[in-house]
């Protein structure tokens, strides 16, 4: 044993940066500790419990960061940054049938009881068919199996789209440039609102 520090408190996994790879780091590591008691404001019958970030890069290790986390933390990973290549904007997908790019293509298409919506989202509109004279209307009979397909025309990073029916219990979310299908049987006669859950 070359040293030890306190965390709080009771230590059930411990992952070293890089640790799985063939060249761990070695500069750090996380404690995932149980029972934090009194560490955090108290929520509930179930407290948070905590992760603490150790530098073991010197003589001493020292306790650099903690931070409240659900039970039982079991597993983290932990890589350098430039490691990391992200999807920023999803590309163009010209071969998926579901996806619309252009507004004027957006429609609405019947299938015997099956209503296909190509639709956009966008800042701050959905438009589902454009040849209609409310275009971010859709309107179906009862008892129709409804497939939304959106495409998020904003294809700058970080403008995410949701789309929510309430009485549905529906929500999605749709990335930039992403084209995301949610489905359901319009079962309840009515008006319903819809709705983006990220707002712009």
């Amino acid at each position: 044993v070359l040293d030890r520090v306190p965390v709080q408190y009771s230590p059930g996994h411990a992952v070293a940066a890089e640790g799985d790879t063939v060249s761990p780091d070695g500069k750090y590591l996380v404690s995932l500790n149980k029972l934090a008691k009194d560490s955090y404001l108290s929520v509930g019958p179930s407290h948070p419990e905590s992760m603490q970030l150790i530098d073991i890069s010197g003589d001493k290790m020292k306790v650099i960061q903690s931070s409240p986390v659900d039970p039982e933390p079991h597993y983290g990973q932990m890589i350098k940054a430039d490691k990391i290549k992200t999807v920023e904007v999803y590309p163009k997908e010209n071969n998926n049938p579901d996806a619309v790019y252009n507004q004027k293509d957006a429609r609405i298409v019947r299938k015997g009881n099956e209503v296909h919506v190509y639709g956009i989202a966008m800042r701050s509109k959905f438009i589902f068919d454009a040849n209609a004279k409310r275009p971010d209307v859709i309107e179906v009979n009862e008892g129709d199996k409804v497939v939304i397909h959106l495409t998020n025309l904003d294809f700058d990073e970080d403008i995410t789209h949701g789309f929510a029916i309430n009485q549905y219990n529906l929500n999605m979310e749709i990335q930039p440039g992403q084209t995301n299908t949610i489905e359901f049987t319009a079962n309840k006669p009515g008006t319903y609102p819809l709705y983006c859950t990220n707002f712009c």
